[in-house]
């Protein structure tokens, strides 16, 4: 595995190194003082295999590596994901390299833009916590599983014996 897991670095360290081109698109002449919203309206989904030349399947279970091998790999993908300016901003914080590698290579077949200009956030929590590629690490699931924590509550009179107005 091991001579595998270098050939793997060296494909990804390639990848990073050589982006793909910028999508090129016409700026419609209402949008010329605008160039980063036209990017962002014209610049095609495409799956981050797709746009880095590295297939999902290239990438092996976790359970043939060990933590150093998944930390080493994970700096690998970064370095990809840099280079095509993607980056995943709903990290947890204290997340172990196993399930970072577990959720990154999931995701590798998610469609996402390449903006050279603004570059692209790409969330991969689902909002649904039997879905989530982080688990019992993402509070996805924080009011369904404490359901006695307060939402937003509309505004009420303090005093009840004055008659309430709304604000509108």
């Amino acid at each position: 595995m091991q001579r595998y897991l270098k050939q793997l670095l060296a494909d990804l360290e390639a990848a990073a190194a050589n982006p793909p081109a910028p999508t090129w698109f016409e700026i419609p002449p209402h949008m010329e003082t605008l160039p980063e919203a036209a990017e962002l309206a014209l610049v095609p989904f495409k799956p981050i295999s797709e746009w880095t030349g590295i297939d999902q399947n290239v990438f092996p279970a976790m359970y043939n590596f060990s933590a150093d091998q998944c930390l080493e790999l994970n700096r690998a993908i970064f370095k990809v994901l840099e280079s095509i300016r993607v980056e995943i901003v709903d990290l947890p914080e204290d997340i172990p390299p196993e399930r970072l590698y577990d959720a990154i290579t999931w995701c590798w077949d998610d469609p996402v833009q390449y903006l050279p200009s603004t570059g692209y956030d790409l969330q991969l929590c689902t909002g649904d916590p039997e879905t989530c590629p982080y688990g019992e690490l993402c509070n996805c699931g924080f009011l369904e599983e404490n359901p006695d924590e307060p939402e937003e509550e509309p505004p009420f009179p303090d005093d009840p014996d004055k008659p309430f107005a709304l604000p509108f």
